[in-house]
C-alpha cells in the first residue's frame, strides 16, 4: 500500500534520496524496488538504534507512517530537522504533528497516506497519472525457476492462489472453512495454490489433492511470481490482495471485521461480506477494537464464496471495475 507513496515521490523528486526503515521480512522486497535508494532496518536492540542514528544524521524530513514510539526517539536522536507523523504518545519527538480527518475511516488506506504525506512534505503524488497503481517488484530469473519446479505438480494448468493467514487473527477464515471450500474446488476441476508463513494455528490440514501446499516454501519475490501468473484470488485481507492488486490479478476478498471500503483493492472482482451486523468494526483510527471471541468471519460460509467463484468463471474471469474510495464524497 506504501509503493505508490514511494514511487510518486521519486518520481517527482528523482534527485532526492530516499530511504524507507522497516522491519526485517520487508527487506527483499523494498530492495528490490528501483524507486528506493535505501532500505535500513530496525529491531529496538542498542546496536541497530546506533547504526539508524549514524545513517539518518541531520537528515532533511522523515515522515513517520506509523504511531510507534521508540523509532520515534531515533529520529530526534538522529536530529533530522523535520519529523512528521501522527503524535498519539511520541509528540515531544516530533516537530509537526498530523491530524485525523473524520473522511479517513471512510477511505482507502493509500488516500490517507497520500493526504499525510501531501501535509508532512507538501509532496502531492496525486497530482501524478494513476498514482494509486500498486508496484511490486518482478522476480528474479532464480525465483522464476524456483516457482517453476514448485508448480510442477499442476502440469501447466491454472490455478486459484489463497493464504490462509492474514495479519490478525480476526480476519482469519476458519480452516474448516477453507477445506470445505478446496472440495467444492475439486469438484469443479480448479487446482489451488497455498502460499505463506508458516504457522501454529494452521497445522495437520487434511488438505484434498487438488491443493499444491506451498506454505513456507517461498520468498517475496516468487509470492509475487506465483500471484502474477494465478487466475484468481482467493483470500482474507492480507497482503496477497495487494499484491494482486499490482498485478492485476482477479481477487475475491474475504471481509468481516476488516472494513472492504478501507481495504478492498481499486479493483476488486467481489467482496465478500460477512452477514453479521457488526461487520467492519476495526475502523483506521478511534477503532472500538476487534471484540473478545471475533465471529464474523466463521458466519462467512464457503457456500457464499463458491456461489461467486462460479460466477466468476461463467462470466469469463472479469478484473472487476475501477473504484478508488476517497471518504470524501
Amino acid at each position: 500500500m506504501m509503493s505508490p507513496l514511494l514511487k510518486g515521490i521519486k518520481s517527482l523528486y528523482p534527485d532526492t534520496k530516499l530511504t524507507v526503515v522497516g522491519e526485517e521480512n520487508a527487506k527483499q522486497l523494498m530492495e528490490a524496488y528501483p524507486f528506493v535508494d535505501e532500505y535500513l532496518t530496525f529491531d529496538k536492540t542498542k546496536k541497530s538504534s546506533w547504526h539508524l542514528i549514524k545513517k539518518l544524521w541531520r537528515s532533511d524530513i522523515v515522515y513517520l507512517m506509523d504511531t510507534l514510539y521508540h523509532i520515534s526517539i531515533i529520529y530526534g536522536l538522529a536530529c533530522i530537522k523535520k519529523r512528521v507523523g501522527l503524535p498519539h504518545k511520541r509528540k515531544f519527538w516530533l516537530t509537526d504533528c498530523l491530524k485525523i480527518e473524520p473522511w479517513m475511516n471512510h477511505a482507502f488506506e493509500p488516500v490517507v497516506y497520500a493526504h499525510f504525506l501531501k501535509e508532512a512534505t507538501g509532496i502531492d503524488v496525486t497530482t501524478l497519472p494513476n498514482w494509486d497503481t500498486f508496484v511490486y517488484p518482478d522476480a528474479r530469473d532464480v525465483d522464476k525457476q524456483h516457482v517453476k519446479e514448485l508448480l510442477e505438480p499442476l502440469q501447466g494448468k491454472d490455478y486459484i492462489v489463497s493464504s490462509l493467514e492474514t495479519g490478525g487473527y480476526a480476519k482469519n477464515w476458519p480452516k474448516e472453512h477453507w477445506i470445505t471450500l478446496f472440495n467444492e474446488l475439486k469438484k469443479i476441476g480448479k487446482s489451488v495454490v497455498l502460499i505463506g508463513a508458516e504457522s501454529q494455528n494452521y497445522t495437520n490440514l487434511d488438505l484434498p489433492d487438488n491443493v499444491v501446499n506451498l506454505i513456507g516454501k517461498t520468498n517475496l519475490l516468487e509470492v509475487g511470481e506465483i500471484i502474477k501468473n494465478a487466475e484468481l484470488v482467493i483470500n482474507g485481507c492480507s497482503f496477497p490482495v495487494h499484491v494482486a492488486n499490482a498485478f492485476n490479478t482477479p481477487v475475491i476478498g474475504l471481509y468481516g471485521s476488516e472494513p472492504s471500503w478501507r481495504c478492498a483493492p481499486q479493483r476488486i472482482y467481489k467482496d465478500v461480506i460477512s452477514p453479521v451486523d457488526c461487520k467492519g468494526c476495526d475502523v483506521l483510527y478511534n477503532s472500538p477494537g476487534w471484540c473478545e471471541k471475533p465471529f464474523c468471519m466463521d458466519r462467512l460460509l464457503p457456500s457464499t464464496v463458491m456461489e461467486y467463484v462460479k460466477k466468476f468463471y461463467s462470466e469469463g474471469k472479469p478484473l472487476g471495475p475501477y473504484k478508488l474510495v476517497t471518504g470524501k464524497s
